[in-house]
């Protein structure tokens, strides 16, 4: 993986854009550190699934488990419920 300052992307953006499309992810600094990467977009979009995945796993382990004590409907008796209460 190649790395490059952030001076050097915006002024070669063009032959960057090339190094990206080829495959090979590009870090960017600003200042000597690290700030952020280009990604070939087949492994970004690839990248975004995992990231949202795990954080909709993340928020799913925040939520309270199931009351033990709440009945066990079945889907007819649920949307018979939902049904009751619509106007």
């Amino acid at each position: 993986m190649k790395t490059m300052s952030s001076a050097e992307v915006q002024n070669h953006f063009g032959s960057i854009s090339n190094i990206v499309k080829s495959g090979e992810p590009l870090a960017v600094t600003q200042y000597g550190t690290p700030t952020m990467m280009i990604l070939p977009y087949e492994l970004a979009t690839e990248a975004l699934k995992d990231y949202n995945a795990r954080k909709f796993a993340e928020f799913m382990d925040t939520m309270p488990s199931a009351n033990a004590d709440a009945p066990n409907l079945t889907l007819d008796q649920i949307n018979s419920l939902v049904h009751e209460l619509r106007p």
